[in-house]
């Protein structure tokens, strides 16, 4: 099949005006301007007009399973107290309302164009059971915690059994062990030591807040205080940055991805630039927590590696919550807290740097010859416009969604399918 529209945006820096897709089963083909892709005989030809097509978005981090938690939970007057509504939330949790999230935060994904989802499995078991059930590509990472001293055994069983049970059912199954202050630097370093043994990406939010950054530069702060309460080990706080604390513990693994890193030391800068090392930046969440301004020009000037995620809804209350998980908002924030940062590359961020950083940049975030075909369309509403702005600046869901060469979602209201 040939899909002709009158922009393609390829990847970062080429947009094909007037072009033509080859879709061949689950692949991409040919691709470039509509005479150059000729058709094979008897090949279907569709011609979707004033459109754009661009690659499905790669969400570099989410918690599909806290989707039904929109707008149940507050701020507060810290980080911790957040932790502690989330944690008390989800206590009242059944299985059945945990596995109805994911699948609706997994719909709401396909509606706004996401293909891929780096996505935090906080309940063994729950991906397993639920994979089949979506044409979402779920990269599952499980979370681990385990902040006694005793626990590095228990987590690499764990983490051992559901990466088993996961990787046959998924592009990339991976593991996260889920902070620094909920875990152990024995923890880290195994944890680590298990995903570069098995060349799998580790997943883990670091310097989050500004209470964990009290907890490892100054060994005081709400948070500092709550772990101790709660038996954690103390005497690995106040040595330095949440990053040093991760990178000292061995548990930067060969591909991991920082998810936030919110609060950032001098030194950090270098630590976040190592090769195979990525941050993974939530506008929505970042904004609803009233964190301080993202080190985005510092972390790209050192060579970082970029993307963007969503995070999840129990971090986005209020109006934000009424407009679901969606990248184009991240993009739209993102590009209003940055607007010198082009929106080409604002959707290299949200497509190609979430590809990479999970170890799959030959094949999604960009539509190229032997890519997967996952690519999603919405109309050209201005012909004049700048095609990566009107990407940027969508609103709604796209007018139509393929994954793996299949169309998984159309939206006639949006765009003639």
């Amino acid at each position: 099949m040939i899909l002709r529209a009158r922009a393609i945006w390829a990847r970062k820096g080429r947009v094909i005006t007037d072009g033509a897709l080859q879709v061949c089963g689950d692949k991409i083909g040919k691709l470039g301007r509509r005479d150059e892709v000729v058709p094979d005989q008897c090949e279907p030809v569709i011609d979707i007009g004033e459109s754009i097509v661009f690659p499905a978005f790669v969400n570099a981090h989410c918690h599909l399973d806290y989707t039904g938690l929109a707008g149940e939970l507050t701020p507060g007057n810290s980080f911790t107290d957040w932790v502690k509504q989330i944690v008390e939330v989800k206590r009242t949790l059944t299985q059945e309302e945990h596995e109805s999230a994911w699948l609706a935060g997994a719909g709401m994904l396909m509606q706004t164009g996401c293909g891929t989802v780096a996505n935090i499995e906080s309940i063994p078991g729950m991906f397993a059971r639920l994979a089949n059930q979506t044409p979402l590509q779920v990269c599952p990472f499980t979370e681990i915690i385990g902040y006694n001293e005793d626990d590095a055994c228990e987590a690499l069983e764990l983490a051992r059994r559901e990466l088993s049970c996961n990787e046959p059912l998924a592009l990339v199954a991976g593991i996260s062990p889920h902070a620094p202050y909920t875990t152990t630097p024995e923890s880290l370093s195994a944890l680590a030591g298990l995903a570069d043994e098995l060349n799998v990406p580790t997943a883990i939010h670091v310097s989050e807040s500004m209470d964990e950054w009290r907890m490892f530069t100054d060994s005081g702060g709400a948070l500092f205080d709550s772990m101790r309460a709660l038996g954690r080990p103390s005497s690995d706080c106040g040595l330095g940055t949440p990053v040093e604390h991760v990178s000292r513990s061995q548990g930067l693994a060969k591909r991991t991805l920082v998810i936030h890193a919110n609060q950032l030391g001098e030194s950090d800068y270098g630590l976040l630039a190592k090769p195979g090392v990525s941050v993974v930046h939530c506008p929505g969440s970042h904004a609803w927590f009233g964190h301080e301004r993202f080190e985005y020009e510092r972390l790209a000037k050192a060579g970082v590696n970029i993307c963007l995620g969503t995070d999840s809804l129990a971090s986005s209350g209020g109006n934000g919550s009424a407009q679901g998980l969606t990248m184009f908002n991240e993009m739209k924030r993102f590009s209003n807290q940055y607007p010198e940062v082009s929106s080409d590359e604002i959707i290299g961020m949200a497509t190609w740097n979430g590809a990479a950083a999970l170890g799959l940049r030959d094949v999604l975030g960009q539509l190229i010859e032997g890519a997967f075909a996952n690519l999603a369309i919405i109309p050209l509403t201005n012909p004049l416009a700048d095609v990566s702005d009107l990407i940027v600046n969508h609103a709604g869901p796209v007018g139509s969604l393929m994954i793996a060469g299949k169309r998984v979602f159309s939206c006639p209201k949006t765009i003639a399918n």
